[in-house]
């Protein structure tokens, strides 16, 4: 019984320091996401984060579902490890709704997300100087808008539907974005 209790403990030491880990890494990731673009210093790391949410979102949630995070997902394996969790899909719906148990919705999280990422992508390309192909920002609010709507009547976690006209469109809007954007970005030397 002692040995149970003792293993028990270190389990829980260790889960809650995992949990911790990847709480700061997403709080940082997200606060550079949303605010990096303010600073000199952290404007480059800004839009490269950005450009790897939006890929994770749309590029992965191919695969693993709109609005995957590669970052939630290993929080989620890590905990599992201590034993099974139910892990949301969405990490902001783990902090917002489990840990802070403040009372929203999973969609409003989800739109709130989407609105903030796509309004600092759009700064970030200002202040990067990334603006002058007016098609960028065409493809940016686009594909903003288009996520938007996709996701207020969906919701995140469901794997698109290539044969969806609406779903295709607003992922290759998406896709071109990205790439666009990559392109420039080689062409500045970043």
């Amino acid at each position: 019984n002692l040995s149970y209790n003792i293993s028990n403990m270190a389990n829980n030491f260790f889960y809650t320091i995992i949990d911790i880990l990847f709480n700061t890494m997403h709080i940082f990731a997200i606060l550079i996401n949303c605010f990096g673009w303010a600073f000199k210093k952290t404007l480059r790391i800004n839009l490269l984060l950005l450009l790897i949410t939006i890929s994770s979102w749309s590029i992965l949630g191919l695969f693993y579902g709109v609005g995957f995070c590669f970052l939630t997902m290993l929080h989620s394996l890590s905990l599992d490890f201590f034993g099974p969790t139910s892990f949301p899909f969405s990490y902001l719906d783990y902090i917002i709704l489990e840990k802070l148990n403040i009372n929203t919705s999973s969609n409003i999280i989800s739109l709130t997300s989407i609105f903030f990422v796509f309004s600092a992508l759009a700064i970030s390309l200002k202040r990067n100087f990334i603006t002058k192909d007016k098609t960028i920002i065409w493809l940016l609010w686009i594909s903003c808008i288009c996520w938007l709507i996709i996701v207020n009547e969906k919701g995140i976690g469901f794997v698109p539907d290539p044969t969806n006209i609406f779903i295709f469109l607003t992922l290759l809007a998406s896709f071109a974005l990205i790439g666009k954007i990559f392109h420039q970005l080689l062409r500045k030397d970043f």
